[in-house]
């Protein structure tokens, strides 16, 4: 019972993230109304948030290591684009720093699982290390703008994109494994990453010219 609510608020949280998600990008692309975009925005972290809250516990009483991993991975990447858009600033808070650790151990973590899969005829450790490897850049490339001080301007929003369609790209992938199956079955997983990533690199240029 207990895991059945959890999994109806799961599945909202991911429809509200697709939904948002497409808002927030679409007002981009067709210059709408700012306002649409922050609201959208604000949407799509709630519903990333929903699934990430509610990943834990699923998880826990099923026991799936590879979701567990999956789910800390998609949220930290939403958390990170979230961050970049309140704190103008750009000056890292403690919040800030614990989310760049947390997500380089569990890099390390997908790694290491990803390649025993792998060893072990599973075609998922292709999934976790690719995602893994991801993941540990990120937070890799976040220490790394921590220690050269406060991120700023075009590059505050770059980060800031970068983050939102990353995790843009984990909704998506969550919604494919759910509803196709492939064979291989990381195909599923990875092929939102490969056609989304190119668009990614698009609108950074489009939108922040001149910032290398």
């Amino acid at each position: 019972m207990v895991y059945t609510i959890l999994l109806i608020i799961h599945i909202l949280g991911g429809s509200l993230a697709l939904l948002s998600a497409a808002g927030a990008v679409s007002t981009k692309i067709f210059d709408i109304s700012h306002t649409w975009h922050v609201r959208s925005g604000r949407l799509f972290f709630i519903g990333m948030t929903m699934v990430f809250l509610t990943t834990l516990p699923m998880t826990l009483i099923r026991p799936n290591l590879f979701l567990f991993l999956i789910g800390i991975f998609s949220f930290y990447l939403a958390w990170t684009g979230w961050r970049r858009a309140k704190n103008r600033s750009g000056i890292p808070g403690k919040q800030d720093v614990a989310a760049v650790i947390i997500m380089g151990a569990t890099g390390l973590v997908m790694l290491g699982w990803g390649g025993w899969l792998i060893y072990s005829g599973d075609g998922n450790g292709i999934t976790l290390m690719v995602f893994g490897g991801i993941g540990g850049l990120l937070s890799f490339r976040e220490f790394r703008q921590f220690r050269k001080g406060p991120v700023k301007g075009k590059a505050r929003i770059r980060a800031h994109l970068v983050s939102m369609m990353a995790a843009t790209i984990a909704a998506v992938t969550a919604f494919l494994v759910v509803n196709v199956e492939t064979d291989p079955v990381w195909v599923a997983w990875l092929l939102p990453t490969v056609i989304i990533t190119p668009i990614i690199f698009w609108m950074s240029r489009k939108m922040l010219p001149g910032l290398e």
